[in-house]
């Protein structure tokens, strides 16, 4: 089985924190989204990562520094949204660019379901499976691909429909045998941005497609507000501290993350992620992630994303 982690998106609902880091690499209870995808897989499985020229470079060094030698990079040539394959176009792409012939398990890199056992998703080389999670409304479904079940067996799938048929959604984690691929190939040609369109093409050609139910949390980051609501739920301790973080005089509320060489003096700070090298002094923050490398003085600031570099309260 080869697997595929999906990350050559460009996040532009995040911008302006995407303008430096793919969505994979955002920071989550003091780790990358990767990493805790990396967590879930085991270090001898064969692994391959397709993103873009954009973030290739930051990819590499992250798994350097998480030491996964065994996860091989498919670079898209693309350095702006509108130069991307698209998902289902990258996969077929990478397939053929890499020889892959095996059953594939593709893993959506900027989503987290902390209750996914990989090996739920495994299938034979003639079927496909993918993991759904049940919605309370059907307003929450249309955002999403519906998928609707006969039990476990798939007998229908509509990408973000304007009045779904189920509230069973897709969630970007799935499982292609490898006899499906050839499908996969041609129909990437006509159609290579939405993965889940896929699945109604497969069932067209007579394919068994099953479906896997999730519980637990899903975290699907796309937006600010779902990064903050992922970063309150899965830091477990309410003040994460990074390597030679300097803090005076502080007060902490809610979920706080402060990054590796964050200096902090006579702030409160309410549910706010601080990226590395980030200086705050005199300031009230809530509900906000600062980037790397800000000097912040004297601010007072709420539901904000502050791009990296900032200067804001100084001479420059």
């Amino acid at each position: 089985m080869k697997i595929l982690i999906l990350a050559g998106g460009f996040a532009t609902r995040l911008w302006p924190l995407s303008e430096k880091h793919a969505k994979p690499l955002l920071l989550l209870a003091g780790k990358t989204i990767l990493a805790h995808i990396l967590e879930k897989i085991p270090r001898e499985a064969d692994i391959a990562l397709l993103t873009n020229k954009k973030f290739e470079n930051s990819f590499r060094s992250e798994l350097d520094s998480l030491g996964r030698k065994n996860v091989e990079i498919f670079c898209e040539d693309a350095y702006s949204d509108g130069e991307k394959l698209g998902a289902l176009g990258a996969i077929s792409v990478a397939c053929q660019a890499l020889k892959i012939d095996d059953n594939l398990l593709v893993l959506a890199g900027d989503n987290l379901l902390p209750e996914l056992r990989i090996s739920d998703l495994e299938c034979d080389a003639d079927s496909a499976r993918i993991a759904v999670r049940q919605l309370e409304t059907q307003d929450e479904a249309r955002k999403f691909g519906v998928v609707e079940v006969m039990g476990e067996k798939v007998i229908g799938f509509e990408e973000k429909p304007a009045s779904p048929r189920s509230t069973l959604v897709s969630t970007g984690f799935l499982f292609l045998g490898k006899n499906t691929l050839p499908i996969v190939h041609e129909y990437a040609k006509k159609s290579p941005d939405a993965l889940g369109g896929i699945f109604p093409e497969l069932l067209r050609k007579g394919v068994s497609v099953s479906a896997v139910k999730v519980g637990g949390e899903w975290f699907d980051i796309g937006s600010f507000e779902t990064y903050l609501e992922a970063h309150k739920s899965l830091q477990p301790e309410d003040v994460v501290l990074g390597k030679n973080v300097q803090e005076k005089n502080c007060t902490y509320s809610g979920k706080v993350f402060l990054g590796e060489n964050v200096v902090v003096e006579n702030c409160t700070l309410h549910d706010v992620i601080v990226y590395p090298g980030t200086v705050l002094k005199n300031c009230h923050i809530a509900t906000s992630v600062i980037d790397e490398d800000c000097i912040l003085k004297g601010l007072d600031l709420s539901q904000k994303l502050v791009r990296n570099g900032v200067r804001f309260g100084e001479v420059v």
